[in-house]
């Protein structure tokens, strides 16, 4: 077993970081663009690293359904777990299979989510951050219910779980920021020896509203055809906002995207080295161990995915920050909204936002893929097959493990994509 946190860092430190300056050097502006995008995830590695052996601070372990604000008002250095396996996926895949096989060698059945494996995996083997605690909500997957449980018993950290509504709307919205008032608000306390300051997290809220706002605006501009940007592009607002939302350096880089896309549209420059002969939504999670695929769509087949089914939700208002009430309800909301937590949802309300988005987009067609480890889309392909064929939606459905392609290569997905779109979108 070696030390915590030493793994993760040399790959950061090894092919994250090279990777960041390359782009930072290169004469393409979009690739200056991506260096930033870098630069806030090296950022996020380098806190955590630095708070393990701060006796100050606290590592604030956190699952999709929470939004870092909070945990920046208490000076701690978040980390969302559900993004952590794509740092090994597509640079270091040996170690992604360790953990992997460790969770499996303790019991963890491989039909289990491969994201909710690798964290088990990382806690088994000693790498998750020390120093820390964890909290989560009860959306959106299965996996994770199985998983936390054990994680807790083994790294032996303050754990807090608190229950997410499976309604949607302001009520649901201020149900949750109660139980975040009444037990997420003095579990930190606790554990982290500060008092809850209101202005501290106001001035993080506010923070991120900056960027959240900028967000939309940039989301507004690819409704654009074609789109102002190459998807490397597009994804990197969304997920930035879920890992550092409330950090000043995320609504820099906000700044400079929403500069760029805006000076493009009006000067005419929207991208345009390869033709967009199809705008593709991507529904649910896409392979995090290759985005070249992305690109090889783009290049060889004129298709860009404009927007996926997870970035499709980023809709709400910003928060509104009168008071300690209307804070917690526009964050609980927040957190609700964004990342796969939507999928706590019934089929209904989760078609309806996918549809909103695909039409908005004005997509040509979809590719859904149906994650080995997530029952809540696997178990809805039926209906989503046949809403698809009444409203005439040309879909192709791809059975995968989004981390690993030991389940389906890329080259298995690429020739899947080929065939649709060389035989159904003609």
């Amino acid at each position: 077993m070696g030390k915590p946190f030493e793994k993760t860092m040399k790959v950061v430190n090894d092919v994250v970081k090279p990777a960041m300056n390359f782009f930072k050097e290169s004469p393409d502006e979009l690739d200056n663009l991506r260096a930033l995008a870098i630069e806030d995830q090296v950022a996020i590695f380098d806190e955590v690293n630095k708070a393990m052996t701060d006796k100050k601070r606290k590592v604030a372990l956190y699952e999709f359904g929470l939004m870092p604000q909070l945990f920046f008002a208490f000076d701690c250095a978040p980390f969302c777990l559900e993004t952590y396996p794509m740092v090994f996926t597509g640079v270091s895949k040996e170690i992604f299979q360790e953990f992997i096989a460790a969770a499996e060698e303790a019991g963890a059945p491989s039909d289990v989510c491969s994201t909710d494996r690798f964290i088990l995996g990382a806690a088994l083997t000693g790498e998750l951050p020390t120093n820390s605690f964890f909290v989560t909500g009860s959306a959106p997957c299965d996996g994770t219910r199985f998983v936390y449980p054990v994680m807790d018993k083994i790294m032996e950290i303050p754990t807090l779980y608190i229950e997410a509504p499976y309604t949607y709307g302001r009520e649901a919205a201020g149900w949750y920021g109660k139980q975040i008032k009444d037990k997420l608000i003095p579990f930190m306390e606790e554990v982290t020896g500060k008092k809850f300051d209101i202005d501290r997290f106001r001035e993080a809220i506010e923070e991120s509203n900056r960027a959240y706002e900028l967000m939309l605006d940039i989301f507004d501009a690819y409704t654009m055809k074609p789109s102002p940007h190459p998807l490397g592009l597009r994804a990197a607002p969304y997920g930035g906002f879920i890992n550092s939302a409330g950090h000043p350096r995320l609504t820099k880089y906000m700044k400079l995207i929403h500069e760029d896309v805006t000076q493009r549209i009006k000067e005419g420059r929207i991208q345009s080295q390869h033709e967009e002969k199809y705008r593709v939504m991507w529904g649910h999670v896409r392979p995090t161990f290759d985005p070249t695929i992305y690109t090889w769509m783009e290049e060889q087949l004129g298709a860009s995915v404009v927007i996926d089914t997870l970035r499709s939700t980023a809709t709400l208002l910003p928060i509104d920050t009168t008071d300690i009430d209307t804070m917690l309800e526009g964050y609980a909301w927040q957190g609700l909204d964004m990342t796969m937590s939507i999928m706590r949802l019934d089929t209904r309300a989760l078609l309806d936002f996918t549809i909103n988005a695909y039409d908005r987009y004005n997509c040509d067609c979809m590719i859904i893929t149906q994650h080995v480890g997530c029952n809540n889309i696997c178990g809805v392909s039926g209906i989503w097959r046949r809403y698809f064929r009444e409203r005439d939606i040309p879909a192709l459905f791809i059975d995968l493990d989004y981390n690993d392609s030991r389940v389906l290569s890329s080259e298995q997905i690429c020739n899947q994509i080929e065939d649709f779109f060389n035989t159904v979108m003609v």
